[in-house]
């Protein structure tokens, strides 16, 4: 398994309020956060900075004490469980730190996160940040979107074609941190040897087509690919998007098992 990630500010934008947390454990697991914040500069930056960290540390906590034993074996159950406590520990944190800080009041963040065990992926999602696998000729998106767009896709009041010109294609139906509770998306899947995990803003998803990340990504993959090859897709991928308007910040973190 390698692993790498980059984030960047984008072309118009005058802050980068994407963050991201990229922690391996083992040879065989791994931890990926990417978040989108909102709510101004200042908001957006604070929270997606403080979702992923308290995400992070929450999943430290559960992960850390297997790491190593083989006497103690974490099921399925237990894995969505911590997903889904982390994600709630991390709305709880940013919508605590905006009640005591006024002028940051509605700042939110999207927060897509995977835990990797060997060839499972358990991942949590609320917002429109994403979560693809790569493999092949194919890409797969396995989080689904809580967006406007996406509920009018959903209802069949828009074809996916006119979904990518929508003008109001960034407004989310879920957030960490805007309301007291969260509802995250919880899943569990296992994937073939080679699979490339991706987790991205929609800085990324909004100005580079789903095959074309694909093509970026999985390029020469018969190949041994090694951390400096892999970090070199992921600025092609953000090079790509800044070429293509670059109006949002760009945050692209990738796994390959």
């Amino acid at each position: 398994m390698i692993c790498s990630a980059n984030s960047n500010i984008g072309m118009k934008r005058s802050v980068n309020q994407d963050s991201f947390v990229l922690k391996t454990y083992s040879e065989k697991t791994c931890l990926c956060v990417v978040c989108d914040g909102m709510g101004g500069a200042k908001g957006g930056c604070e929270a997606s900075k403080i979702a992923s960290d308290r995400f992070a540390a929450s999943i430290d906590g559960f992960i850390k004490p297997y790491i190593g034993r083989k006497d103690k074996q974490l099921r399925s159950t237990e894995i969505k469980e911590a997903l889904y406590s982390a994600t709630v520990a991390a709305n709880e944190a940013v919508y605590s730190y905006a009640l005591s800080h006024p002028s940051l009041k509605g700042m939110g963040t999207t927060l897509v996160a995977a835990l990797i065990i060997d060839k499972t992926v358990f991942c949590v999602n609320v917002g429109d940040s994403r979560m693809y696998f790569a493999k092949g000729s194919k890409i797969k998106q396995i989080t689904k979107d809580h967006s406007y767009v996406q509920y009018l896709l959903d209802m069949g009041e828009l074809t996916a074609q006119e979904a990518q010109n929508f003008p109001n294609k960034n407004v989310i139906t879920r957030a960490i941190g805007t309301e007291e509770s969260v509802r995250p998306d919880v899943f569990k899947e296992t994937v073939m040897e080679g699979t490339f995990v991706i987790l991205c803003s929609d800085g990324l998803t909004n100005f580079v087509p789903d095959d074309e990340i694909r093509e970026i990504v999985t390029y020469g993959e018969a190949r041994r690919i090694d951390q400096v090859g892999l970090s070199l897709r992921i600025k092609k991928l953000i090079d790509t998007a800044n070429k293509n308007g670059g109006a949002d910040n760009i945050t692209a973190l990738v796994v390959k098992l």
